[in-house]
């Protein structure tokens, strides 16, 4: 059975590989050290760049018309 589950994990595409280890792992009681977080982000800006983010949004709109 080893065998066959090695076989089909090779097969599988990248993006599924991901959920299926946390399955595996979930199976061992064992937690993962690094976290995969791909939608988190830096962004360095002025200030008060958050509270003018619908002003800046507004103006982009206006400009892409």
């Amino acid at each position: 059975m080893r065998e066959e589950l090695h076989h089909l994990v090779d097969r599988l595409p990248e993006e599924k590989v991901a959920p299926l280890l946390r399955l595996v792992r979930d199976q061992l009681d064992e937690r993962p050290v690094v976290r995969d977080l791909p939608f988190i982000g830096m962004l360095e800006a002025e200030p008060d760049f958050a509270e003018r983010s619908e002003e800046i949004l507004r103006s982009e709109d206006n400009h892409s018309l």
